[in-house]
């Protein structure tokens, strides 16, 4: 501490500063690349405060700021400003802790139950500087006083502190000057007993926080405010009470307060009472306002220690990381937080324990995260809860990194599979669904539940059986055929194809098939199918008692048409048809059809390969001798 090395790296500190007193002024900064645990809105927040050299009997040794950073460094309490770093810069001194911004900025919007539970967190820091410290504060005040990122107000201002051995009037006289006028007891300088000045000085908080509330707001508030001016201003320092048994009084023990107390000391409950009250906290904060409880308890219903209680996991953190919608489904319980407030107080929270490097919390965020993953923005997920979840496939717990896929699975709907998967991807399944208007639904839940085909009721028309002929009605057929080796066909083109059959056997007699003596003879099945078939073609019926499905029929149809082709010659109609479109059709644009004469080429014989074209084409003739040829010009 106190040189250039304990400089935060990355550091970013706002060029406007947040508060100036006469000591210091105070500046909000962000840290680069922080692990977010400094404030609880994830983005690395911390305070820092720059002092210069003041002149003054009581700052001979050190800066007002230097001993306000001694002392929260020295004195670490969850209710005191929590310390991070400090440096010396030139003739600046710096001090970082965690991200605060004054009460008095914010006391306007606090709520009495808030205002309630901040007076019990100021009183228990002074009690333990009092009992465990054995030092008094001497400036207690709302300028004192902060408020964290998580709304829990911190105890600050301790350049004033000092042992009660150190004491003195002297000592306060000096320090008057720069003490809340208000909170100095008028007859400081003549009591004896200096010890109790922290409770004058508290009485005055309390009357000032509280200035304007109606009384039954908050219980016991108005025989707080007569105790504190009763006893805790007892012109009379012997008669003031000690600090410790302020606690005692109704104020700070109605329900409110006692299930924060609770909270707040968690660690040191029994199994016994944490399975208690974690059966009935639900009930208990129903009572209250949403968002003061959202505020106080948010963080305190998230924290480590509840994630890990086994009563609390099962009947308060499943309603409590569950946003609450308007409408339900299927009779489902609705969280116990509305999205709004949600959002706003529970959202940093959680985007905060995804950082959390504990197996049993990351199980606890995957096992409810599609509750409330719809709550984050895009960015959020990309660039916060992603990042977190990526990590966690690699781990070796098979169970986390299952738990963790799924998740991701989550995230490709919002997200899109090129920022959840990335990496070079391309399209290896096509949409084999048929084109027709009754499409298969690409849900894979219906996908899932859907029947076969045969199990479902036929949507064409039923023929009745009393119909002359089946043929006779307009059937609507699927765009697509039916694929090759299908049995089934259609009766249009199974009565073309009979007609085919006939006019070959009237008309083509001449033609001769060599093929047919290959064929087999037709068992008794075939007998029956050309029976079956018969009956079908003359009356519409195979079976005369019961009604038959369509498709049945069309199938019956299809084999007795493939078993009465014999040969693929048959199917050959081609000369017939060219036959009948020369006589009868008339070409009436015969003498518009343009002549193309073909080029003629000329070739010209190239001389000066004569020569060697007469010696190397030799062709003897048979009737010359078998010396022609070979005479001296071969040498040439």
């Amino acid at each position: 501490m106190g040189n250039d090395a304990s400089q935060l790296k990355g550091l970013e500190i706002d060029e406007k500063p947040t508060e100036t007193t006469d000591f210091w002024c105070h500046y909000k900064a962000t840290i680069r690349d922080s692990c977010r645990y400094f404030g609880l809105n994830g983005d690395g927040s911390v305070s820092v405060f720059k002092g210069e050299t003041i002149m003054g009997p009581l700052w001979t040794v050190s800066t007002p700021l230097k001993k306000f950073c001694n002392n929260i460094l020295k004195y670490r309490h969850p209710f005191i400003v929590r310390y991070l770093s400090a440096w010396q810069q030139r003739s600046t001194f710096h001090l970082a802790t965690e991200f605060v911004q004054p009460l008095a900025h914010v006391l306007s919007s606090q709520t009495p139950l808030q205002k309630c539970i901040g007076i019990n967190n100021i009183l228990q820091a002074l009690v333990f500087l009092h009992e465990q410290g054995c030092v008094s504060h001497n400036n207690i005040s709302i300028s004192s006083i902060y408020l964290s990122g998580d709304g829990q107000w911190k105890l600050g201002g301790l350049q004033y502190l000092c042992s009660f051995s150190e004491l003195t009037p002297a000592y306060l006289k000096q320090a008057r000057i720069h003490r809340y006028d208000k909170a100095v007891d008028p007859n400081e300088d003549s009591n004896q007993v200096t010890t109790k000045v922290d409770q004058y000085a508290f009485a005055v908080l309390v009357e000032d926080v509280f200035k304007g509330c109606n009384n039954d707001e908050v219980s016991h508030l108005n025989e707080f405010k007569e105790y504190c001016r009763e006893f805790l201003q007892n012109s009379d320092c012997k008669k003031r009470p000690n600090l410790l048994e302020i606690l005692q009084h109704n104020f700070f023990n109605h329900e409110f307060i006692s299930v924060y107390k609770f909270l707040s000391n968690l660690p040191l409950k029994g199994s016994d009472e944490k399975m208690h009250f974690f059966s009935d906290i639900l009930k208990c904060l129903k009572c209250y306002d949403e968002e003061t409880v959202a505020k106080q308890f948010g963080g305190l219903l998230l924290s480590r220690l509840t994630l890990l209680d086994h009563t609390a996991r099962k009947n308060v953190i499943p309603y409590i990381l569950k946003p609450r919608y308007d409408r339900t489904q299927n009779g489902e319980q609705n969280g116990f937080f509305c999205v709004t407030i949600f959002k706003e107080y529970l959202k940093p929270r959680v985007i905060q324990l995804f950082s959390v490097r504990d197996s049993q919390i990351r199980m606890l965020l995957l096992s409810h995260f599609s509750k409330y993953v719809n709550v984050f923005s895009h960015e959020e997920l990309a660039h916060q809860i992603l990042p977190e979840l990526l990590l966690g496939i690699k781990d070796t717990d098979d169970d986390l990194v299952s738990a963790t896929l799924m998740c991701l699975s989550e995230l490709v709907p919002i997200l899109g599979a090129d920022t959840v998967v990335g990496g070079k991807r391309t399209k290896l399944f096509t949409d084999g669904r048929p084109n027709s208007n009754d499409s298969i639904p690409k849900s894979s839940d219906e996908f899932a539940n859907r029947k076969s085909l045969q199990n479902k009721q036929c949507s064409e028309n039923i023929f009745s059986i009393n119909s002359n002929s089946m043929f006779d009605q307009t059937l609507v057929l699927n765009e697509r055929p039916t694929p090759v080796g299908g049995e089934s066909v259609d009766i249009e083109s199974t009565q073309y194809i009979l007609n085919l059959k006939n006019e070959s056997d009237e008309e083509w007699d001449d033609w001769e098939n060599t093929n047919r003596s290959l064929v087999p003879m037709h068992d008794c099945s075939s007998v029956q199918d050309d029976q079956e078939t018969n009956n079908i073609l003359q009356h519409g019926d195979i079976y005369p008692h019961e009604e038959q499905d369509h498709s049945v029929l069309l199938q019956k149809a299809g084999l007795v048409a493939k078993s009465k082709i014999k040969d693929i010659s048959e199917l050959d109609i081609k000369s017939k048809v060219e036959q009948t479109k020369k006589e009868d059709d008339f070409d009436f644009f015969a003498d518009m059809t343009p002549v193309i004469e073909k080029q003629k080429v000329v070739l010209l014989k190239d001389e000066s390969n004569q020569e060697l074209s007469y010696k190397l084409n030799f062709v003897p003739g048979n009737e010359e001798d078998e010396n022609t040829g070979w005479e001296d010009t071969w040498n040439d």
